[in-house]
């Protein structure tokens, strides 16, 4: 049989007895000093810093992302990362495909605005893109040569182009090629530029910036160019965009702000007087709001910064914020025949506290185990949330309860309705009696059946990937723009690597060693093999054979490999930043690093880019000799897809395991407490596979969603289960209980957060209507659980009745009275 120990029951009725009396002794002071915290804690927000760059959202620092674009950045000579952005050219119809003369007059007129630009020197004459001015030098040399033999390109090849006993590799600007031999000409649909911009000069970055919101403009306009249409990304953008995103939900928000108004007015008009209902409709959407704004203060006295996605965890600890006062208020009117206001709001105290508390406890950890996520975005919009729902939960004490208190309505009688209440009660009695029955079980067994069936097979199906274009609203151009490069990502798509402790060519082994590293390399799933990386060494052998030892062909004199006409043939082919070197005091070439580019295929697909990166990771610290690191620009999101399964179920198991700590310390009894456990982790199942069925993706929006409603469902399990063990009597009357008790507050508290997150539905950014999506599920799921699927389990395992004299002995005279007044008409 469950049952509360009166022991614990005891423990936390006392506790919530002397804070009652301290409320009831010192109210006005207690509202003072909760002011005065709130706005010594907002004082941070003078400091407030909205971080704009995309990368820091989802890279921490100590990051292997964070690592490996700090050698890259070293490499490069650069402290900043530079602004990037691409350009993507489709032709319009056949007569102007690419590179045709129609096309190419339009794609000039991009290249050259973005091309000044990033070509605009500083003060020490070097110029923005430097060191990476030479990116689209492939596609203009293809043009230059086409046009001086009058538009003929038989004498190319693709994807690599001969010019001056060079390969030039034209596979990262052209997609959907028709290039058939014998005539080799090259024609293509669709063309890709590329542009870096550095940021460290205010005057380049404000010029780089001009240039693409311009362009971003024009590219809306269809009709801006005759032979093509173009769309642009960059970094700017994609962080104006995320932003927008965030005002537009906040906007659709406010919407949910008044829907939820009306409801909190209907509620407390029901529950206490009129002229007192304001004063109690203003401190019960006040608190949490002035929470919100405590947390994002004491953040920014922390030093964090705020990201986009913040924006919802106002309204979403005032959905969350409210439960607690329609609980106090309902009880507050339950106790209204003590005429006592100090012994009433006791007894209030002493009903609801420990409720309360177990949900806001289990609300405070899911959220602050979120803190430890390794996305930036997300691990400080948990920790802002835990922070409010914190103050919240305090403030529903020192500032609502006090505030119930000061505005008690002696005069205040509530309307009888003696038609209305036979039948409510006739109703819940009917309900309490099916629950307990054996019909109410296999109609609970049938349900479990079918959402467990349909739940499995959504988590089967569910796919494990991210893409960039879910930050954005959906119809942003910025998606467009995501989804043309896809061709060119699964045709071509580079994957630095950058070796910092090069091999001696000049010795046998250790050359064979490299060598065999990048055949390794190359052998990894989605990497083009058969010698299609890009390195200097083939090429560079070749100039160091002729000049070392021209005769060495003719006769085949054996060639001995060396770096010592590295400079000459850097020279020569214009000095791009492929190779690193210095000349030691012998007046020997001595290589300090290179750049390695591996050719993937198959790209576009995150996921399969994501296992991609992993393996070469894999690979070169197996070759530790090299030093050789990895580098992507989104190694951050691919190294969160990785894990993002494993760790989604690593969370939640914690999550749970907490859930059960807490409501343990509150119904001491290990069988309830393992009835409960079980009910959170029916929820979050199925939680998971509904999110899978409604579209969503395994993804780290999804991770922290999920991690998040696993606190709300202790909303949904911990108020019927804390008032069933504390009520007496048979099952039915147990169950008829904690219902009556909770039932509705439970409705309203649902209700509240759904009004709160309705107009989210209609946001065109994934990550926000995967939040949106979640919260509805989760109270859907949660009041079937909580009203339902809970008091079945709870009956079937509690078979025995408590007597009057068995039940704990109350903390006073106030105390003695049944949590629902017995009527005639119960059961």
């Amino acid at each position: 049989m469950l049952r509360i120990l009166p022991s614990a029951q005891m423990g936390w009725d006392s506790i919530s007895a002397i804070v009652a009396r301290l409320l009831a002794a010192y109210p006005v002071y207690s509202i003072v000093l909760s002011i005065l915290s709130i706005v010594a804690l907002s004082a941070g927000l003078i400091n407030i810093r909205l971080e704009q760059d995309i990368r820091k959202s989802f890279s921490p620092e100590n990051s292997d992302a964070g690592y490996e674009t700090r050698v890259w950045l070293e490499y490069y000579g650069l402290k900043q990362y530079p602004e990037r952005a691409f350009c993507i050219f489709t032709s319009k119809d056949n007569d102007s495909s690419i590179p045709g003369e129609a096309a190419l007059r339009d794609i000039y007129t991009v290249d050259r605005r973005l091309s000044n630009a990033v070509g605009l020197k500083d003060g020490d004459g070097r110029r923005n893109c430097d060191p990476l001015c030479d990116l689209n030098n492939p596609f203009h040399l293809l043009v230059n040569q086409t046009r001086e033999n009058n538009g003929s390109t038989n004498v190319f090849a693709y994807p690599d182009m001969q010019y001056k006993g060079l390969d030039i590799f034209l596979g990262l600007h052209f997609s959907n090629v028709d290039f058939k031999p014998p005539t080799n000409r090259i024609s293509s649909r669709s063309l890709v530029l590329w542009y870096f911009s550095r940021s460290d000069t205010p005057e380049g970055k404000m010029a780089f910036k001009d240039a693409i919101d311009e362009l971003f403009e024009l590219s809306k306009n269809s009709s801006a160019f005759e032979a093509v249409q173009f769309t642009v990304f960059s970094d700017l953008v994609a962080n104006r965009e995320m932003i927008r995103g965030a005002i537009e939900a906040t906007t659709l928000m406010t919407i949910g702000f008044f829907l939820l108004l009306t409801q909190v007015i209907i509620v407390i008009v029901r529950l206490a007087s009129v002229k007192m209902a304001f004063y109690l409709v203003a401190t019960s959407l006040i608190t949490p709001v002035a929470a919100t704004i405590a947390s994002f203060g004491a953040i920014c006295w922390m030093g964090f910064p705020s990201f986009s996605i913040q924006c919802v965890t106002p309204f979403l600890v005032l959905g969350i914020g409210v439960d607690d006062a329609f609980i106090l208020l309902h009880r507050w009117k339950h106790h209204i025949a003590i005429t006592d206001t100090h012994r009433r709001l006791e007894q209030v105290i002493v009903d609801v506290g420990p409720s309360i508390t177990i949900t806001s406890l289990t609300n405070i950890i899911a959220f602050g185990i979120g803190f430890f996520t390794p996305t930036p975005q997300m691990s400080l919009f948990c920790l802002t949330a835990s922070l409010a729902l914190l103050l919240d939960y305090i403030f529903t004490y020192t500032i609502l309860a006090p505030i119930v208190f000061l505005c008690n309505d002696a005069s205040y009688q509530p309307v009888p309705k003696v038609e209305t209440i036979p039948k409510a009660d006739t109703w819940l009695a009917k309900y309490s009696n099916f629950v307990c029955s054996l019909k109410g079980r296999l109609v609970c067994l049938f349900t479990l059946i079918v959402m467990y069936g349909l739940t499995t097979y959504g988590v089967l199906t569910m796919r494990t990937t991210f893409e960039p274009a879910k930050a954005f609203p959906s119809n942003s151009k910025l998606v467009d723009s995501l989804q043309n490069i896809k061709p060119v990502f699964n045709t071509y798509f580079p994957i630095t690597v950058i070796v910092n402790r090069p091999p001696n060519i000049e010795n046998q082994t250790e050359y064979d060693s490299f060598l065999n590293l990048v055949h390794k390399l190359e052998s990894v799933p989605g990497i083009r093999g058969e010698n299609r990386s890009l390195i200097f060494l083939p090429q560079y052998e070749k100039y160091d054979r002729v000049v070392s030892n021209p005769l060495s062909i003719l006769f085949g004199d054996k060639y001995e490999p060396s770096y010592d006409n590295l400079p000459k043939w850097l020279n020569t082919i214009g000095n791009p930043p492929v190779v690193k070197y210095k000349i030691t005091e012998n007046n020997k070439t001595e290589v300090t690093a290179f750049r390695l580019t591996l050719l993937g295929k198959g790209m576009s697909e995150w996921a399969e880019r994501a296992r991609a990166m992993q393996q070469i990771r894999t690979t070169l610290q197996s070759e530790k000799q090299f030093n050789a690191t990895l580098f992507d620009c989104d190694s951050a999101i691919l190294s969160i897809i990785l894990t993002v399964g494993t760790d989604l179920i690593g969370s939640i198991a914690v999550t749970v395991v907490c859930m059960a700590i807490v409501c343990f310390v509150f119904i001491a009894n290990f069988n309830a407490v393992a009835v409960i456990t079980s009910i959170i982790a029916s929820i979050c199942f199925i939680l998971v596979g509904g999110l899978s069925l409604w579209g969503a993706d395994l993804d780290p929006v999804i991770q922290v969603d999920v991690l998040l409603a696993t606190g709300f469902s202790v909303d949904y399990t911990a108020h019927v289960a804390y008032n069933y063990f504390r009520a007496r009597g048979t099952p039915q009357e147990r169950v008829y209980s904690s219902l009556a008790e909770m039932a509705m507050p439970m409705f309203e508290a649902g209700l509240s957060t759904f009004l709160c997150m309705l107009p989210l539905i209609f946001v065109p950014t994934y990550a926000i209507v995967c939040f949106a999506k979640t919260v509805f599920l989760v109270v859907a799921i949660g009041l079937l659980h909580g009203l339902f699927i809970l008091p079945v389990v709870l009956a079937l395992f509690s078979k025995d009745a408590i007597e009057e004299k068995n039940a704990p002995a109350a903390l006073n005279s106030s105390a003695d009275q049944p949590l629902v007044e017995k009527t005639s008409n119960t059961v």
